[in-house]
């Protein structure tokens, strides 16, 4: 696939940008989060576990694992699933 320079410019300033607004702690949590998301629930390598398991949810194909996770996450943030669709 070949990008344009204006498309290179944009992705190149997303990266930045992201370098900037998160720590490399947060970075490297986020990257282990998508790695199991990919070997466990066999979903996509830029998604999130969370976010994966809420468009589960919506689908209403959801095992109670998927449930039970969703419910220890959201001890730590309220809502979290919902929260991180998109991520």
């Amino acid at each position: 696939m070949t990008r344009t320079p204006e498309q290179l410019s944009a992705l190149y300033d997303k990266f930045e940008s992201d370098m900037e607004k998160r720590s490399r702690r947060f970075r490297l949590a986020l990257a282990v989060d998508q790695f199991f998301n990919v070997l466990v629930w066999n979903g996509s390598q830029d998604e999130t576990i969370s976010s994966h398991i809420h468009r589960r949810k919506e689908k209403g194909i959801a095992t109670r694992f998927d449930n039970i996770v969703c419910c220890l996450l959201s001890k730590l943030e309220y809502n979290h699933c919902y929260l991180s669709r998109g991520e």
